[in-house]
């Protein structure tokens, strides 16, 4: 599963004169030495990047007086690799699990600080985590009864803030739950709180008074408060600072408030970072198969990608920044031409394209050249739909020293069947 290559990192993108790429960690990675022992389509992610993601926030917190009082905890559905994940263990980070899958995956590679946040769930799946001991984030009133009933050692809640079709505990519930607690002579030890996805510093800020008047009003023995995730990124950006949340002004917001608001020091404060975390640690490199192709109906890239490697960029109508490289791998920055053109999938679905919208064309790209797509570490890979028969990307990881390793092989053709029967199996009583 984890395949170190025999070849040390080359400098050949270094090579790269003006453009873009030479500006990115990617500007810093042997593409060339990729292609040849994995191919495309191959996502790449970079250990570096993550690392100085994560270090960006516990600055931000140690700066903002938060240090020992705020916990990282990232989503892993997101990105559900270990491998890409490992550097969070030593950085004091814990992840955010959904299913008992995850959990039995994430042990055999000696991961063990979780929160469990499912949606809404069976009660046997409430007695899987309870026995755990992990704290789960429970969504209805029905399931923290349960929990309460079999003696579950700790009862944290999610709250859905927006009132939505979102799991969660509504806010016209947030009497009977604290009076359901304080029947069983219970604590809350934590609760979290739904407020959308793709906010800026601006919205995040104004949920931090929300979220200590619910504190204060319902819960004030709580042990923990989760912000949950939510925080933005910028995918249109080329710039590292303007892509990531502000952390630092936002952290000092809610130090600030938390006194004001008397918020008892002993307080842990939870994050569920997933985009501002991943984001930009990864990129999906695909091979060009022709030409650029004209016609009277449109001007087409062929690539051996498809919507099916990350089809949340359709689906959000999300545009991520590409550049175009050639067949050795080096940026191609002439784009005189003035054409545009579509990114177009393997498949012969009418709307199988990478990315909505077209993109400039430079000088020079034909077939056997490259297309770069950025900042899908995360919903990307994860993302990927067995339709149409397409099979999963390989995966590959640079660490600290340059090194690339595969970390996930390509799927092979027969994937979408791996589970086919050699021959009907009659269910019988």
């Amino acid at each position: 599963m984890h395949t170190e290559f025999d070849t040390d990192m080359r400098d050949h993108n270094a090579m790269t004169i003006g453009g873009r790429l030479a500006g990115t960690w990617l500007g810093r990675v042997d593409l060339k030495l990729i292609v040849e022992q994995v191919g495309t389509p191959v996502f790449i992610y970079s250990e570096e990047q993550l690392r100085r993601n994560i270090q960006r926030i516990l600055s931000a917190a140690a700066t903002a007086g938060l240090g020992d009082r705020m916990e990282l905890y990232v989503p892993f559905f997101p990105n559900s690799n270990p491998h890409v994940l490992r550097p969070l263990q030593d950085m004091g980070c814990g992840l955010l699990l959904q299913v008992p899958g995850e959990y039995e995956i994430l042990q055999q590679f000696g991961f063990d600080k979780f929160i469990v946040s499912p949606g809404y769930i069976s009660d046997a799946e409430i007695a899987f985590w309870s026995a755990t001991g992990y704290p789960t984030f429970l969504s209805s009133m029905g399931e923290i009864r349960y929990a309460l009933s079999i003696g579950a050692p700790s009862i944290s809640v999610r709250i859905d803030s927006l009132d939505s079709g979102k799991p969660g505990v509504k806010y016209g519930e947030l009497d009977a739950l604290s009076e359901l607690l304080r029947a069983h002579g219970r604590d809350l030890d934590c609760f979290e709180v739904y407020c959308g996805s793709g906010n800026s510093r601006e919205d995040m800020t104004k949920v931090i008074e929300t979220m200590f008047t619910i504190f204060n009003k319902y819960f004030p023995s709580a042990r923990s408060v989760n912000f949950a995730g939510g925080h933005g990124f910028v995918y249109e950006s080329w710039n590292e600072t303007e892509k990531h949340f502000d952390w630092s002004q936002y952290l000092c917001v809610l130090a600030e408030t938390a006194e004001r608001m008397g918020v008892p020091k002993n307080v842990k404060f939870l994050f569920e970072p997933a985009r501002d975390v991943l984001a930009d640690t990864g990129v999906l490199l695909l091979g060009v198969k022709r030409d650029l192709i004209c016609n009277p109906v449109s001007r087409v890239v062929t690539t051996d990608g498809s919507r099916m490697l990350m089809p949340s960029a359709q689906l959000r109508d999300r545009r991520h920044n590409v550049l175009f490289l050639d067949k050795n791998l080096i940026e191609l920055t002439d784009d005189s031409l003035g054409l545009t053109a579509g990114l177009r999938g393997r498949t012969i679905l009418r709307h199988d394209y990478i990315l909505p919208g077209e993109y400039p064309v430079p000088q020079g790209l034909d077939a056997g050249s490259h297309v770069v797509i950025f900042d899908v570490g995360v919903y990307c890979a994860t993302q990927h739909m067995e339709f149409l028969n397409v099979p999963p990307a390989a995966e590959v990881l640079v660490d600290l020293n340059g090194v690339a390793h595969l970390i996930t092989s390509r799927g092979n053709d027969l994937d979408k069947w791996r589970h086919l029967m050699s021959s009907k199996k009659e269910l019988s009583r």
